[in-house]
Order: structure tokens, then sequence, then C-alpha cells
């Protein structure tokens, strides 16, 4: 569900400036399904000032900081603000698995009024932070202007309103609180598929549960085996199934065509649950997809744990610092001059 890689992420700055909705559309959401955008018609990249108008701290360690002329630009505009500040924390800490703007504050009104489907009465006087999506309507953060408020925000609206599954997201994705609709479609077949991937998208944004489910789509060809498991087969795609990971049942009816009617019918219990099949799995199994679950964090902490039993192990090596052997003791003469005195 996102095209860049941790090491692409982390090299780029944590908020990106945009000046216009194409532009957020190209450097915000190239990579990224799901984008965090905020406008403070404040926010300035001149130095901000504390109460008795002198520069601000936060300014002064800007200026004095290795960066071009334009970063120190682009920091003092996101600390210039609460929201932006805030903003940015909250980017930093996300960098890895977010992507973050700032709309800059000299944005023409008719771009800013884009992003809210051309609405200018739609768009919050004093700012907004919002989650963007192409295709879907912006959703505006109303909670407080607090780190911890907004990273909830983040964490919880970080997906795409259709997920495609696969195996490098699947358990990431079905351990988010709540069951996965799956839309399994015939790649084969484009014609079906397309219409099946528009109601799926529809009901996901507008239907009566969308916010009961995460609503996504898996290629019923290449995931034949998987799907086989809750009884879906080539012949009757595409077709809809809700399954719930961490209890192990799911939800299946081929006879129930339609995303909306099939969902219906789930909630109405017209549809029955099913339990999965127990899947034999060795601790070996387990062990290795904990550890894809948590990249790239499990491979930091693998290259942490080497370099330790390295450094450990390094003096029975041969290895380690080579220290001058000690003195040799003092030779005590035989003649019996020591006793002379005595």
């Amino acid at each position: 569900y996102n095209k860049s890689t941790f090491g692409e992420k982390m090299s780029e700055r944590a908020v990106k400036i945009v000046s216009t909705n194409e532009e957020a559309k190209e450097e915000l959401l190239k990579k990224t399904p799901v984008a965090f955008i905020v406008y403070d018609p404040n926010a300035s990249a001149s130095a901000t000032t504390d109460s008795d108008g002198e520069d601000s701290s936060s300014s002064s360690t800007i200026d004095a900081s290795g960066a071009s002329d334009a970063e120190k630009a682009v920091e003092k505009m996101i600390q210039s603000t609460e929201r932006t500040r805030v903003f940015g924390q909250v980017a930093r800490k996300m960098q890895a698995q977010g992507t973050f703007g700032l709309l800059s504050s000299e944005a023409a009104p008719d771009e800013i009024a884009k992003f809210f489907e051309g609405d200018a009465a739609a768009v919050p006087s004093g700012g907004f932070i919002a989650r963007i999506e192409e295709d879907v309507p912006i959703k505006i953060y109303e909670g407080e202007t607090d780190t911890i408020a907004f990273t909830e925000f983040a964490k919880e609206n970080n997906l795409a309103v259709v997920m495609e599954l696969g195996g490098h997201n699947f358990r990431f994705v079905s351990r988010r609180g709540k069951p996965l609709a799956v839309a399994v479609y015939d790649p084969d077949d484009e014609v079906k598929t397309n219409k099946f991937r528009r109601e799926l998208k529809q009901y996901a944004i507008n239907g009566k549960h969308k916010d009961d489910y995460i609503f996504s789509t898996m290629d019923g060809k290449k995931w034949d085996k998987f799907v086989s498991q809750f009884s879906i087969h080539k012949e009757s795609l595409p077709e809809v199934f809700v399954i719930d990971v961490p209890e192990r049942t799911y939800w299946q009816n081929a006879s129930v065509v339609g995303i909306s009617d099939f969902i219906t019918a789930v909630k109405n219990g017209d549809i029955e649950s099913r339990e999965q099949e127990q899947r034999k799995t060795s601790p070996l199994d387990e062990f290795l997809q904990v550890f894809v679950d948590y990249m790239p964090w499990s491979l930091v902490a693998m290259f942490a744990l080497f370099i330790t039993v390295i450094w450990l192990a390094w003096p029975w090596l041969g290895g380690g610092i080579v220290y001058p052997p000690p003195p040799p003791p003092a030779m005590v003469p035989n003649d019996g001059s020591k006793n002379k005195d005595q």
C-alpha cells in the first residue's frame, strides 16, 4: 500500500511545502495513497517572535543550524504557529509511516477550495489539518491541537479507503481493530473488475456501514489458494467476503450479489459466520512472520544484536585492543647488599 521504501521516506523532508492542489497530488500522493496536510493563514517563513518582540529561541536555533536558506525558511514556517508546529512534530514522529504536507499561506483561495471539491464556503476560515486521498472527500481533523490527539488521528486514518491486499501487508491491515471486507476479483476480466472496484469504493466512502470495516481488494488468480479457504473460487469472481482475522471467523455467500446487499446481510445476520480452519505453523514460521510484521524495526534490532555479539566475541577471536605487556618485576640483587645497612 506504500510504494516508498523506508530509506526513501527517511531521506526526504518530514513536511513538504505545496502551493496548489495539483502540486499536493504530485508531491504527496504520488507514492502513497493517503497524505495529511495542514493550512494556516498565519504561517510565515519570517522569524517568529516571542511576547517581548525578540527573536524566538526556535528561530535562533534554526538560523544557527547548518541547513540551507531554503531549508531554514521551510522550518521557520513549520514552527511559526501552534497548528503547524504540532503538525511538524507528528510528521517527524511518523515520517516512516506517513506523508505530510504544508499548504502555503500564500496559496490562492481557489486552490485551497479545490481540496473541498471547489466549495470555497466549506474551507475553515482559521485553517485546518486534514487527510487527503485522490477521488475521496477530504477529512478534516477536528480534535485538539496537540501531538497525542493528532497522532491518533493520523494512525487511524493512514490507510487508503480501499486497500490492495497481498503478502506484504495482509497481517498489518487485518489487525487494525476492524473486520476486512475483501473484494476478490479476476484480473483477466477487466470490465467486471473495474465495475466491482468502483462499487466497493463508493460503498467505502458513502455506505451505511462504511465505518465498521476495512475495505480491500485481492487478486483472486494470484492468491487463489488463500481465498479458497473461504469458499471463493475463480468461476464465481468477482465476489466479496468478510473476515475477522483475530477471531478466525468469516462470512461468505456467493448467492448474495452486490457489495451493499452483502454487507447488509452480514450485519443483519442473514449470512452466518464460519470458523476458519487452524493452519499448523512451526515456531520458526511464527518468528519469521513477526520479523516481517515489524520491519524495518526488526532489521534494526537484528543488526544491533549482531554488532553486540561481534563486539563481545572480538577478544576471543584474536581482535580487539592490543595492550602492552606489564613491566617485569624489579630485580633483587643477590650479593646481600640489601642487608648491609642493617
